[in-house]
């Protein structure tokens, strides 16, 4: 009896493995109020580079940017990013959720100061918005989004725009 319930124990913890979502990340929902405060910096810049490297085993991707109009934080004419994930010639890692970038992409960023010269995009892709026809748009993909008031999760995503200039206005509020 024991070997049987032991095996159903196994075959039910392999059953919840296989149909667990694969390609999503789950983090908490973040408004922009949370956003702004768990900000070191916010900017709205350009995208310069894209560039994938190999270091400890793993494939990291820098995003250089140079600043337009710095939001929070200090004052400075370009921020580094490094994310893990990227490709390198046939070798591709991804994470879901992770924020990817074009050169010459329009952007506002919520940015968290890794103390290395680099930035973190703060709650993955919920801290990325694309600049497009004087709108900001946020595109939160990829993620099961947690909604910490009801406890629910969401693996939908959300788009969300708002014009740019009384987003950066919301944005400089906050910052107050």
């Amino acid at each position: 009896m024991r070997q049987q319930v032991r095996k159903l124990s196994e075959l039910l913890f392999i059953i919840a493995i296989l149909t667990a979502p694969l390609s999503a990340t789950t983090v908490e929902k973040m408004e922009l109020p949370q956003l702004v405060s768990a900000s070191d910096n916010i900017v709205q810049g350009r995208v310069e580079s894209v560039e994938s490297r190999y270091e400890a085993n793993r494939i990291y991707t820098y995003v250089s940017i140079t600043i337009d109009e710095p939001l929070k934080g200090e004052r400075r004419r370009t921020v580094l990013l490094r994310q893990i994930g990227g490709a390198i010639g046939a070798k591709r890692t991804w994470v879901a959720g992770m924020p990817q970038f074009n050169i010459g992409d329009q952007v506002i960023l919520f940015l968290r100061d890794r103390h290395d010269g680099t930035f973190d995009v703060t709650g993955l892709n919920q801290g990325k918005y694309d600049i497009v026809n004087d709108f900001a748009v946020a595109n939160v993909t990829g993620l099961a989004i947690l909604d910490s008031k009801t406890g629910r999760i969401s693996e939908a995503g959300f788009v969300e725009k708002a014009p740019l200039e009384s987003f950066k206005a919301r944005i400089r509020e906050l910052v107050r």
